[in-house]
């Protein structure tokens, strides 16, 4: 234990002042240490506690693809490794194919460029499950975190119980100010340490819609670099991005100093339920997440990896292209719906930027400062969901604001809901 505790600490030397007290402490779970040894020709192992896979009553697994006329049946390879307990970074069919997309999506990315620089993905339980394991790793108890102001409410959930000052960075219609982030760092009190990292969710934002333009991401990242902040980029809405124009460019993308952990999901492009998301980025930082895993979840779900891994066979970087495609194109149209329909019922009565990604319209309602009550009770009553703007402030507060998700409602539906919500505001 001594030796890999040493070979361990050694691996992260140097990325230790980001770490927490727990990260610091952890050491590799010794039974799955064992787990790529068993995969060594000739090794017999009689260390860890494994299933006899002659005992598992599914013998074979197909599914269809939209599109497709033949069912997909998975090998009995992939499906012995689905079945099994694997890796904790996940099924390496799997990895090498996103490890492929993120290189057509990110070509820039100074990985690509810098052989010394070893770029690590994991698989996680959703993109969700990442980020709660990024920020145990790097937060103790009183630190401080940037983060925008709104900013996903789930991250808040998460982020809540430890204890933390979350310290609020103002954005506007392009997303993150870069200069408020510049001036609330530059005017940070002496006597207490910096924050060591800002979350943000720079595509499709949720809440708000916003797309932080690249100018903007140059200057955070420049920030970044001057503060020695870490950059967590939640980029879930990354593919479902509307503008014909090129999308911007990744912090990842201009990773040149390797202090962006970035994470993705396939939640919005292939399935919510398969539960699958993953993280990208220094190999040092990568790893301790990975300590996490092996104690937690041992490793995402095989058979979601292997349907996964299977798809992307399947279609190949062009099917693949397609596919997104036209999720990009159904969303869009919901999109230019929803503010057609925003536009007749809710002029004069809210504010809001049309998103150029993801699934969110952010309505700043005029003249109501707390929208928590109205939309809690009242739109309620007229049988309504929305969600108050209060649900993703870091510091709680009333919000004047209220977010409506375009993804799932027909025409007819989203127009009914706008004439309520209308009818709510008008009667405060």
């Amino acid at each position: 234990p001594g030796m890999i505790s040493l070979a361990y600490k050694r691996s992260i030397m140097g990325y230790t002042r980001f770490l927490s007290a727990r990260a610091l402490a952890r050491q590799p779970s010794p039974i799955r240490a064992l787990q790529p040894l068993s995969q060594i020709p000739g090794m017999i192992s009689l260390g860890g506690g494994v299933p006899n896979p002659q005992l598992f009553p599914i013998t074979d697994l197909s599914f269809r693809v939209k599109g497709r006329e033949a069912p997909v049946t998975l090998s009995s390879n992939l499906l012995g490794q689905a079945l099994q307990y694997s890796n904790s970074y996940g099924l390496p069919s799997l990895l090498d194919h996103w490890k492929d997309v993120l290189q057509r999506e990110h070509a820039a990315s100074p990985y690509y460029r810098n052989q010394d620089k070893e770029l690590a993905v994991m698989a996680t339980t959703g993109s969700q499950d990442a980020i709660s394991k990024a920020f145990d790793m790097i937060l103790n108890p009183g630190d401080s975190l940037l983060l925008e102001n709104p900013t996903y409410c789930g991250a808040l959930s998460s982020l809540h119980p430890l204890r933390l000052n979350l310290v609020s960075v103002q954005t506007d219609s392009q997303g993150l100010i870069p200069e408020d982030l510049a001036n609330t760092l530059n005017k940070w009190q002496s006597d207490r340490p910096k924050p060591k990292a800002l979350y943000t969710i720079p595509t499709g934002q949720n809440p708000s819609g916003t797309t932080i333009p690249l100018c903007r991401r140059k200057q955070i990242y420049e920030i970044a670099c001057d503060h020695d902040l870490l950059i967590l980029e939640d980029d879930p809405y990354w593919f479902l991005h509307y503008r014909e124009e090129t999308q911007p460019e990744s912090f990842f993308s201009m990773d040149t100093e390797y202090r962006v952990l970035r994470f993705d999901s396939l939640s919005k492009v292939i399935s919510s339920g398969l539960r699958l998301g993953f993280v990208s980025g220094p190999k040092e930082l990568v790893e301790v997440m990975q300590l996490d895993q092996q104690v937690s979840a041992l490793h995402a779900c095989g058979i979601s990896q292997a349907v996964a891994s299977e798809l992307f066979t399947q279609w190949q970087e062009s099917g693949f292209n397609e596919h997104v495609q036209s999720v990009r194109t159904f969303y869009k149209e919901k999109r230019n719906i929803c503010d057609e329909l925003a536009r007749k019922y809710l002029d004069g009565l809210a504010e809001w930027a049309v998103p150029t990604a993801g699934m969110f319209m952010w309505f700043d309602c005029k003249g109501i400062e707390d929208t928590k009550s109205m939309i809690e009770t009242k739109a309620r009553e007229k049988k309504v969901l929305l969600v108050p703007g209060e649900a993703f402030r870091p510091d709680g507060n009333a919000s004047s604001c209220v977010r409506a998700s375009f993804s799932l409602s027909t025409k007819e539906q989203m127009e009914e809901a706008m004439k309520r919500l209308r009818e709510v505001i008008v009667s405060q």
